[in-house]
């Protein structure tokens, strides 16, 4: 009987040891208050931070894996959390992807770093991670960021996604970059947004003709990211067609 007791103890041992062996490690926090607003979503991501070469200090959340990597910069008086349910579609589709905290969101920090230099430093910190290609993506403020930063970019992006970018937030003055544009660039907007929708058919007739561009006027009021999420009033013929601009410019692999 005791020798029987022992084996089944032993193969128990065994069993829970292997679980462990297979469990994925916990993220590593960064310190940074990095998702404490969505702890299940930021915990399916690794943390990481970036911007030395900026002297800044950013908190993000590293999503999926291969060669095309992809910026998301949230919305004014946001957070990683507002993209990270559609950045784990992005990154379940192939694609690497980043989310991160703009200087004053959460825990990042910086003194005079401009919102564009943080979208650079957000693409380095993915080539770095292994992406060779790079998609920037924003909403509302982070749309005029991307756009901003989009001429600056050294390579290039491969594409340029703006949702109800306004023409210019704080040093980010989308409307005199996007003439430099020569990235494929996506626009949607909803159509009840008012001023937002001006502004983005503003930045579309400024992006250069010879410039691969696409606007999406959506029959919503829902604003910046909540367009590509379902749950915040997203629309899906809006979602559908930058699936396939994505697809057309910037497939995952």
């Amino acid at each position: 009987m005791k020798s029987t007791v022992g084996r089944l103890v032993a193969l128990a041992l065994i069993a829970a040891s292997a679980a462990c062996a297979e469990a994925a490690p916990a993220p590593e926090p960064t310190g940074l208050g990095v998702g404490v607003g969505c702890p299940a979503l930021a915990d399916s991501g690794r943390q990481v931070v970036f911007g030395d070469e900026i002297q800044a200090e950013l908190g993000g959340v590293l999503l999926g894996s291969g060669p095309t990597g992809v910026v998301l910069a949230h919305m004014a008086a946001g957070d990683v959390c507002q993209w990270l349910p559609y950045g784990r579609e992005l990154a379940d589709r192939g694609y690497r992807v980043l989310a991160f905290d703009f200087a004053g969101s959460e825990g990042s920090r910086a003194h005079g770093v401009s919102l564009a230099q943080q979208i650079t430093a957000a693409a380095g910190a993915l080539r770095t991670d292994g992406a060779s290609r790079i998609v920037l993506a924003g909403g509302s403020m982070g749309g005029s960021a991307v756009l901003a930063a989009a001429p600056t970019l050294d390579p290039a992006p491969v594409a340029v996604v703006a949702l109800s970018p306004p023409a210019g937030y704080g040093d980010a003055d989308a409307l005199a970059a996007v003439p430099k544009i020569t990235s494929p660039v996506f626009y949607g907007v909803g159509e009840l947004e008012t001023s937002f929708a001006e502004s983005t058919r503003r930045l579309y007739d400024a992006t250069p003709r010879t410039t691969a561009r696409q606007l999406v006027l959506a029959p919503t009021g829902a604003h910046g990211v909540n367009l590509v999420v379902l749950e915040a009033g997203g629309d899906v013929d809006l979602r559908d067609q930058l699936a396939q601009f994505l697809t057309t410019h910037a497939p995952p692999s």
